[in-house]
């Protein structure tokens, strides 16, 4: 396969000897998708959990959402729900799973992140005045300041769903922005 540089996206070229043509990657493949359907679209990932693996997740939703100017917001709270999935439930024990989900629409998008259950509910904690920061226990603080809307669903038993959803600008991606 060669490699063809497009303006804002990457077009893998075969030669068409699969009879497929060549697919443009990031942004312009979503605008591609966009174009024909207008309905809220869903990507779903299973990721093993381990630290490497939040990285994976936050460049999967960063990819998804690259076209947009909330590109930054989404891979940052993809990161945080991520690395909380691993930290408080099983999810991050030996043979631990978590799950990304972005449900995208035309002006909203929504991140999920499953986790195995544990111990607890993750909750947005309050700042006490006088309270230090601290190093942790801020993290869905930060998502609900960057979401219109975040929450929790399931329980310690089940599994958790964490999600968070972001207004889009889909005219304008970051850089531009």
């Amino acid at each position: 396969m060669t490699g063809r540089e497009n303006a804002d996206a990457t077009v893998l070229d075969d030669g068409g000897r699969d009879g497929f043509p060549g697919l443009p990657l990031g942004p312009a493949l979503v605008r591609r998708w966009w174009s024909g359907l207008g309905g809220p679209m869903l990507w779903r990932r299973r990721f093993h959990g381990r630290e490497d693996q939040v990285t994976a997740a936050r460049k999967m939703v960063r990819l998804l959402l690259e076209d947009t100017s909330r590109a930054d917001d989404a891979e940052w709270i993809t990161a945080e729900l991520a690395a909380n999935a691993l930290l408080h439930s099983r999810s991050g024990l030996l043979g631990g799973l978590f799950m990304v989900e972005v449900l995208r629409g035309l002006h909203m998008a929504r991140i999920t992140v499953y986790d195995l259950g544990g111990e607890g509910t993750p909750a947005v904690q309050a700042r006490k005045p006088g309270q230090d920061i601290g190093e942790h226990g801020h993290g869905l603080r930060g998502v609900r300041q960057l979401a219109t809307q975040a929450g929790v669903r399931g329980d310690a038993t089940t599994g958790h769903a964490v999600w968070a959803q972001l207004a889009l600008n889909c005219g304008a991606s970051a850089r531009t922005a």
